[in-house]
Formats: structure tokens, C-alpha cells, sequence
């Protein structure tokens, strides 16, 4: 791989361009930005070259292009991204937009798509990916090079897209909520709020961790803290009472079915 291109610098453009910079520290980047702080940090930091008035030498110039714009803009974009005599490998960040638009757009069938999520950033996301019928599997490889550094890849046919969106692009916000709602509970039991939150997050981040080293069943782990009569019982069954479960189910379902209204 002789180089990368990133199209839009926003936070997951941002994002990838970190990781790529942190796996392959002397690989080319190209950049195509309109904002000239982002391009300026992204010279500064990660040493990428400027293609913004050029954009056509960086697709021209580049093994694998990261469409990081945003959807609505890819009509306007598009035009100024096709024509090389040989076409990169597009992976594409491009919520709601399908394999089957991309390729229309970009005059191409060498698109990947992936579904990162805010946690990216310090390389913990879950991404979806999907690939065209006709990415082979250099394509693939050369896919999880750029993307391995953010986090855990999910590889899932196109359809399954949404629901990796509802679980974990969407999830994390669940999961945000969750914490506060904890930290308000022992608020509510005389904690001041910042003690209580640094207790919740600390609570969040122990117990996905015990989940991840034992790889126990996590209904195992609950009957493990929740003795007969106990303390941890009293409370699991207001949450059973409150339809907990079924509200995070449903979250993430409603979350799900957004995702498939916006695709196009």
C-alpha cells in the first residue's frame, strides 16, 4: 500500500486518519478538506498531504480512499472522485448510504462499507463492515489494515448494517445514559453527583471487563452478585418491574429501524 486518501476530516475521517498513522507511521496519507484547521492538524500531526484543489491526483494516487463526508454531500463530492485509470479500493463511513449508491456515484465496485462508533476515537468501537460481491479478499485485508486500530470488526452481510448501528453506534449513547441514571441513583442515596459518577463509570468499565477476561454468560455473573433476599436482587427486581430489559431491547430495535428509513 503506497498510500491512503481520507475525503473529510470530520471526527471519523480524524479518527482513521489516527490509527492508520499509529499501524503504518511511514505510509503516505492524502487528505481532501475543505476546513483548513483540520487540514493544518492533519499535516501537523499525522504529515498528510494536501489534495484538497486536486482531488482527482489523490484518488489517481492513492491504493485505498476513506469517504468520511457527509451523506448528503456525496452527490457534490462524487464527480470529483471518479475517472482514474485504476480505480482504489473506496471504503466509505457514509451512514444510510448503500454499496449499491456508492458504486452509482463512484462509478466502481471496489466499496467497502463500515459503521464505526464515537469509541473509535480511543480504539474500541464495534464496526460493521460489508462488502461488495466483488471485494476479493487483498480487498478485505487491506480493509481491516486501515480499520483493525479502531476497535473490533464485525464483518455482516449490507442488511445486517443497521443492526450493528442500533447496537453499538447507537449503544454507546445507551450505555452513557445508563451511567448518569446510576450516578443519579446514589445521588438520590446522598452521594454528591461527581463522586457518584466516578463510582458509575468505574461500576461500567469493571463489569464489561470481568464479562471480556471470563467470558462468562452475563445472566451467570448476575446470580454470582445477587444472593438470596440480598441487597442486589431487591434491586434487579425494579428493573424487571420497570421493563428494563424490553426498554433496551426496543432502544436498540427503534435505533435499527431508523438506520434502514435512512438508507438510500
Amino acid at each position: 500500500m503506497k498510500q491512503i486518501g481520507i475525503v473529510g476530516l470530520g471526527f471519523m475521517g480524524s479518527a482513521i486518519v489516527r490509527s492508520v498513522r499509529s499501524r503504518f507511521p511511514s505510509l503516505s496519507i492524502g487528505m481532501v478538506e475543505k476546513d483548513p484547521a483540520r487540514r493544518d492538524i492533519a499535516a501537523g500531526e499525522y504529515g498528510a498531504r494536501d489534495y484538497t484543489d486536486r482531488p482527482a491526483d489523490c484518488i489517481a494516487e492513492s491504493d485505498i480512499v476513506v469517504l468520511a463526508v457527509k451523506p448528503q454531500d456525496l452527490p457534490s463530492v462524487a464527480p470529483a472522485l471518479v475517472g482514474a485509470d485504476s480505480a482504489p479500493l473506496y471504503i466509505s463511513v457514509l451512514a444510510g448510504t448503500s454499496i449499491e449508491s456508492l458504486s452509482r456515484h463512484l462509478r466502481s465496485d471496489r466499496i467497502i462499507r463500515i459503521m464505526p462508533s464515537l469509541v473509535a476515537e480511543i480504539g474500541r468501537a464495534v464496526i460493521g463492515m460489508s462488502c461488495s460481491p466483488s471485494i476479493n479478499t487483498e480487498d478485505k485485508n487491506r480493509a481491516h489494515d486501515v480499520v483493525d486500530g479502531m476497535g473490533t470488526v464485525l464483518e455482516v452481510p449490507e442488511p445486517l448494517l443497521a443492526a450493528i448501528t442500533g447496537l453499538s453506534g447507537s449503544g454507546v449513547a445507551f450505555v452513557f445514559s445508563f451511567v448518569h441514571a446510576l450516578a443519579l441513583g446514589g445521588v438520590s442515596q446522598g452521594l454528591p453527583y461527581s463522586t457518584a459518577l466516578d463510582g458509575a463509570r468505574e461500576v461500567v468499565a469493571g463489569a464489561a471487563a470481568l464479562l471480556s477476561d471470563t467470558g462468562v454468560h452475563p445472566e451467570e455473573l448476575v446470580s454470582r452478585v445477587a444472593s438470596p433476599a440480598g441487597t442486589t436482587i431487591a434491586g434487579l427486581r425494579e428493573l424487571y418491574d420497570g421493563a428494563f430489559t424490553a426498554t433496551v431491547v426496543n432502544a436498540v430495535e427503534a435505533a435499527a429501524n431508523r438506520a434502514r428509513e435512512l438508507e438510500r
